[in-house]
């Protein structure tokens, strides 16, 4: 019997979920997996939509 899951995102996943087009550097998808893993609300976890979410600021803040 399990007593506990994890599951592991990775940077391919943040590079995949940005498209095929993805221009994140190594760098970034890690800020994204940290913001991800420390921002998230914890009733919703990490999805595909939270991870855009991070991607977006990453990329927004790129300009500042």
């Amino acid at each position: 019997m399990k007593t506990s899951i994890s599951i592991v995102w990775h940077i391919e996943d943040v590079k995949s979920a940005d498209g095929e087009d993805t221009d994140l550097t190594d760098t970034e998808c890690c800020e994204v997996l940290a913001r991800a893993e420390y921002g998230h609300d914890a009733n919703y976890g990490i999805n595909w939509d939270v991870l855009q979410c991070y991607i977006d600021q990453v990329k927004n803040e790129r300009s500042v």
